[in-house]
């Protein structure tokens, strides 16, 4: 005996699975690209933070490489301790990439440290030079930014009391 097999007809099937699958295809690629996006961006700021934070430690520790290489009379200076005289000090380049410091005179003549008095002191006054130490790091793609580091310093005159 013969099987009889019933195919289904297509005539009333109209595409609508079709549709609406492209549909939520189309909206699911939107919706990937758009978090890509900003997951791309997210990345870009983060990177520009880290980057900003590296060259502020990089332009305080240049701060601290000025006085210190000004203290110990380093050959930077020729030798000299420029922050016992009252003269301005040009641009000097600092260890580190694009790293440069200067210094300002803030009074034309030594003057009294801060914070002593003649109670404190033993028998005078300790006379100082006050300057304003400036470190510049640039960073960036060709050095487009720059982070500047102002430091106020008063420096102890050896051997004037």
């Amino acid at each position: 005996m013969a099987k009889l097999i019933c195919r289904p007809t297509y005539a009333k099937q109209k595409g609508a699975a079709l549709a609406v699958a492209l549909v939520l295809m189309l909206v699911l690629t939107t919706l990937s690209v758009t978090l890509m996006y900003n997951t791309s961006l997210d990345t870009k700021m983060a990177h520009a933070t880290v980057v900003k934070k590296a060259s502020l430690n990089a332009s305080l520790g240049g701060s601290d490489e000025f006085i210190q290489k000004a203290h110990t009379q380093d050959a930077v200076f020729a030798g000299s301790n420029p922050l016992t005289g009252n003269t301005d000090v040009a641009s000097v380049n600092l260890t580190g990439t694009d790293l440069t410091g200067e210094a300002e005179a803030l009074t034309d003549f030594p003057t009294n440290c801060p914070h002593f008095s003649r109670s404190e002191a033993s028998d005078s006054y300790i006379r100082c030079t006050r300057f304003e130490i400036k470190v510049t790091h640039e960073f960036g793609q060709n050095n487009q930014g720059n982070t500047e580091v102002v430091t106020a310093v008063a420096s102890q005159i050896p051997g004037e009391s």
